[in-house]
């Protein structure tokens, strides 16, 4: 409905609505005919209501709560992809890492197979004198090699020596306390027995360590 005719039908409406109440007021003056002169009156303004004005400013309204409610769409979207993308790389770097060590431990079964018989004796061997004797790391080998001993070959003892696990220092520091508590020996004798190449034969260092942690 176009603006000249919604002001047409106003004034229409409120001429009825005045026509109604000058003739009941000179006629018959009931109440029915003002109370419908008023509803004309009314209705005459209600004429007015839905203006184009009205409907623009609505459908301006609309059209903002429509672009709200994309850009909310397109944000929880952008989220959803960026998750996804962060569960794609959490998935890819857990892959990888299961990659990584399933590589791992087919590279040490391969180097284990690789190693000779003789040298995986040999370490066995070493690791006992190692951990019951307390034997030095020099000592250990000239065990494994000796022709009064093990009688391995140098290469098995060096591959020995280098994966023995032990803590020469305190092998030292028992075969110290031996010394000292058994056969009453002083700390300079001791240390002296300690790297000796005719008796323990550990380091200085292991030595040294070894006389600074005995009982005073």
């Amino acid at each position: 409905m176009i603006l000249p005719l919604r002001i047409l039908m106003f004034l229409l409406m409120l001429a009825i609505a005045y026509f109604i109440f000058r003739w009941n007021k000179n006629n018959s003056g009931k109440k029915r005919w003002y109370a419908l002169a008023i509803v004309f009156a009314l209705a005459s303004f209600g004429a007015l209501g839905d203006t184009p004005e009205a409907r623009h400013q609505e459908a301006i309204e609309s059209s903002k709560a429509e672009s709200s409610s994309i850009k909310e769409s397109e944000r929880k979207e952008s989220i959803s992809i960026e998750e996804d993308a962060k569960s794609s790389s959490k998935a890819e770097k857990k892959a990888s890492s299961i990659k990584a060590k399933q590589s791992s431990t087919k590279s040490s079964e391969n180097s284990s197979k690789k190693i000779p018989r003789e040298y995986v004796s040999a370490l066995i061997k070493g690791q006992e004198y190692a951990d019951s004797m307390y034997m030095s790391k020099k000592a250990v080998y000239n065990q494994l090699t000796s022709d009064y001993g093990e009688k391995f070959s140098s290469d098995a003892a060096n591959y020995a020596i280098a994966n023995i696990k032990a803590n020469w220092n305190k092998n030292a520091l028992h075969k110290a306390k031996e010394y000292q508590e058994e056969q009453n020996m002083s700390p300079d004798a001791i240390y002296d027995q300690l790297t000796s190449d005719y008796g323990e034969q550990f380091t200085p260092d292991e030595a040294n360590y070894a006389i600074q942690h005995l009982e005073k």
